[in-house]
């Protein structure tokens, strides 16, 4: 049989073809499938270094990405067992989780704040740097089916987690199938990879299967919703392997748009209408809505959970395919799914080929080659879960019709046995409560009361005050009376515990519960305020509700970007730092991360100045107009040249500042291949000062307009939100053009060196191109400040070698490049 070197083997053949492309939010990388594989060598040999052999433990505890599946890839090509933590898990998981499995190496993330210690560790977001000094090693062919390939770890909905053996032959086994069953992706195919790569859902749809198949994935730095549209949009998506949820969130926002024009009811009217035409009909119907996830959008994979009948019909009746799965991270992990063909709601489709499923006593049994061999170094476990006649209990309760599709009634653990005796699935009734008005978020649980369990619901309120009492009614009327909901809660806080896939765990909803507990105080417990600490500096403790952010806590205009970014990142909205002014507190933050609002500034920013007719423009006006004025008043004396000679764009030019004239040093001291190749960034605030007089005002507006589309600049704010400017150059850089900038922000009127602001060192992390620094003199004599004319004189502009940074702090880099610049003006 087949194992997953097979697939990496066959990446070299695949040569330059797309395997993955990173949104970092910034930057957008793209990684061919033999580059992929020359990295996945160059991790085997890196492994070799740090004493892993066939057999051991590394431990990959970071965020989804290229350089997750390199390490992955590395990892089979070592012969060494991968063991995948949640990203999202904390310190105490993972540190368990290496202690159970005897890792010899965590690759962690610098984004984690609590990383674990006392084992061989390096960071995954700097492995491309290290790898860069690293020789390739051969494959390691000796991988058999039998072959421990991953221990995964289970998400622990029930509390109890458990390390599931998976071989290469499980792994392998399964990919066929499932391409088998659906038989749509091709080479052509993009998939956008959401749900995290420690699950198996996520890694087998969304991750082997295009590999296998040589299409390629998208990655996302962070999961915010417009990060998600718009990758959908920009990156032509066929795929998107989601869990009921996002669709639920997607679906929010779909007609939350048609509710802010006040056509809710027109398009309500549209979807019943919709579920009775032919799939092209839809497609017609709903065009306006189909093209915002581009022209070849093919399918939404759903597993992970139920799908709700009316999820299924909502997206169905628009045109859109959703095949929905169901599997175990046990069965590596797909056992059934419908196929593009036939769909049927509320179901979860046949056995997949070489699957085998049965029901017993209401339990779904099963298997196949798929099956895992057992859970890590736990007899007792296994056995478990294992009938006398091998079968695997899925834990899940289910029905097979006459044609052999399976329907899932719920979890065995969360079957509700009330007192009289009559068995209620707990997501049926949630389906129900979720489509009620007042209700974000429900969940039903069984709570005993010493006479069989109570009916429960949980309720996470939408913000309408509509009573609790009201909603509870409005579900049990649709309910049998032996059904009906016989208690409820308000959660009190703005989200219940899930696992990554967002699934709740329902066993810490019942402990919260039972220890009546409200929302917490304790700000050692409270990841928000831990999250501002963090940020801040500010102790836990001291951050409090009424705390402002600027004025109290100190926030700068960096750590309030950085802020922003993290809280996205954890929290999966949409924010801008403009949100974040002197008079915002604690509590105002909190709130708009609760009501999940999309706030999003829009910056001044104009990328179409950097379309070929410009440059065009930028070059006649350059030679007729802006070169003959230079020599008019300067005698450039140029050095250093020759140290670009072996620099590729993009790269990022730094120079003190002496004069408005800087620019146009620096510019024609460039060879034209450079000059015309370079955006400027400018004082934001220069053109836009609110409190400037009318002719004033005319006069910057002439300037900007004249600035950004004869110059090539680009406003940079110094006060204000920076992360539109910082995509701005991203994009930039992107299409390999060089960005100057001058990091003092201001002129100096002594001529000594200013301190640099800190937000260079932000900028050249996350744009991750070279630094070029640059010394002028003798400028200042041609145009001192508050002169409105230049004079004739010598100017002296001098480059320096090339910076190139891999893993030095924002603070670091801001450092050195200040000394390099200092360094020039001493040579």
């Amino acid at each position: 049989m087949p194992t997953l070197t097979d697939i990496s083997l066959s990446f070299p053949e695949r040569g330059e073809k797309t395997a993955i492309i990173h949104r970092t939010g910034v930057r957008r990388f793209v990684y061919s499938f033999a580059r992929l594989y020359e990295l996945s060598l160059k991790v085997n040999s890196l492994l070799a270094c740090y004493g892993i052999e066939k057999g051991d433990r590394v431990l990959l505890w970071g965020p989804n990405g290229p350089m997750w599946a390199c390490a992955f890839w590395g990892c089979v090509a070592r012969g060494a067992i991968i063991v995948p933590v949640d990203f999202m898990a904390g310190r105490e998981r993972a540190e368990t989780i290496a202690r159970l499995t005897e890792a010899k190496l965590v690759m962690q993330s610098r984004f984690k704040p609590e990383r674990i210690t006392g084992l061989q560790s390096l960071m995954i977001e700097e492995l491309e740097d290290i790898l860069a000094g690293v020789e390739t090693l051969a494959m390691i062919s000796g991988n058999a089916a039998d072959d421990i390939a991953q221990i995964v770890y289970t998400s622990g909905t029930t509390g109890n987690p458990k390390g599931v053996v998976l071989t290469h032959g499980n792994l392998m086994a399964n990919l066929i199938q499932v391409n088998r069953h659906i038989p749509v992706v091709n080479r052509d195919f993009v998939f956008l990879s959401l749900l995290p790569l420690s699950h198996m859902f996520e890694q087998m749809g969304g991750f082997l299967t295009p590999m296998y198949q040589g299409a390629a994935i998208v990655y996302l730095r962070t999961l915010k919703p417009s990060a998600i549209t718009e990758a959908i949009r920009e990156e032509d998506i066929y795929a998107v392997i989601a869990v009921p949820r996002l669709l639920q969130l997607l679906r929010a926002g779909i007609e939350r748009k048609f509710a802010e024009h006040r056509l809710e009811g027109l398009f309500r009217r549209l979807i019943r209408l919709g579920g009775g035409l032919s799939p092209t009909a839809r497609k017609l119907l709903f065009y306006p809505v189909r093209k915002q996830f581009g022209r070849h959008f093919t399918l939404f994979v759903s597993g992970g959970a139920a799908l709700a009948a009316d999820d299924f019909r909502f997206w169905n009746s628009m045109g859109f395919v959703v095949i929905e799965g169901y599997g175990l991270t046990e069965c590596s992990p797909v056992l059934t799914a419908n196929t593009m063909e036939s769909r049927i709601a509320g179901s979860v489709g046949k056995a997949l080929p070489g699957v085998a499923i049965r029901i017993g006593q209401n339990e779904v049994l099963t298997k196949g080659e798929n099956i895992f061999p057992g859970y890590y170094r736990d007899r007792k476990a296994t056995e478990e879960v294992f009938t006398e006649d091998c079968w695997f209990r899925t834990g899940d309760l289910g029905e097979l019709d006459g044609e052999g599709n399976l329907y899932i009634r719920g979890r065995l653990k969360e079957l509700i046995v009330t007192g009289a005796g009559i068995n209620v699935y707990p997501d049926e009734l949630e389906n129900i409560l979720s489509g009620i008005a007042g209700v974000r978020e429900a969940c039903v649980i069984g709570m005993d009361r010493g006479s069989g369990e109570e009916v429960h619901a949980v309720i996470i309120p939408d913000g309408s005050a509509r009573p609790v009492e009201e909603i509870i009614a409005e579900a049990n009327g649709k309910l049998d009376v032996l059904q009906q909901i016989t208690g409820f809660s308000v959660w009190p806080e703005a989200d219940f515990p899930k696992t990554t896939t967002l699934k709740v765990r329902k066993f810490q909803v019942k402990e919260t519960l039972a220890k009546g507990r409200t929302v917490s105080s304790d700000t050692s417990t409270d990841p928000f305020i831990n999250l501002i600490s963090g940020v801040t500096g500010v102790a836990a403790g001291d951050v409090r509700e009424d705390s402002l952010l600027v004025s109290d806590l100190g926030l700068t205009s960096i750590a309030r970007l950085e802020l922003v970014s993290t809280l996205e990142r954890e929290f999966r909205l949409d924010l801008d730092e403009s949100v974040i002014d002197r008079n915002t507190r604690v509590s105002d933050l909190r709130k708009m991360v609760a009501e999940r609002k999309k706030v999003e500034a829009g910056g001044r920013q104009r990328f179409w100045t950097n379309k070929p007719f410009f440059g065009l423009i930028r070059r006649l006006v350059d030679g007729v107009f802006h070169m003959p004025l230079v020599r008019a008043f300067m005698d450039l004396d140029v050095s250093g040249l020759d140290r670009l000679a072996g620099a590729r764009p993009p790269v990022m030019f730094i120079s003190n500042h002496l004069s408005y004239l800087d620019y146009a040093a620096i510019m024609f001291s460039l060879p034209s291949k450079w000059r015309n190749n370079t955006a400027t960034a400018a004082w934001e605030e220069f053109f836009f000062r609110s409190q400037a007089s009318l002719p004033m005002k005319i006069w910057k507006r002439f300037t900007f307009e004249y600035g950004t589309m004869v110059l090539n600049l680009f406003p940079l704010p110094q006060t204000g939100a920076v992360r539109h400017a910082i995509r701005f150059m991203g994009k930039l850089a992107d299409m390999e053009r060089n960005i100057l900038l001058f990091p003092e922000g201001e002129r100096s009127r002594s001529g000594a060196l200013l301190p640099f602001r800190k937000g260079l060192g932000l900028m050249v992390k996350e744009l991750r191109i070279p630094v070029v620094p640059i010394h002028i003199s003798g400028i200042e004599k041609v145009m001192p400040p508050g002169t409105a004319w230049p004079k004739r004189g010598r100017v002296a502009v001098s480059f320096g070698e090339p910076l190139f940074f891999t893993k030095e702090t924002p603070d670091e880099i801001v450092e050195r490049a200040r000394r390099a610049i200092e360094d020039l003006a001493k040579s």
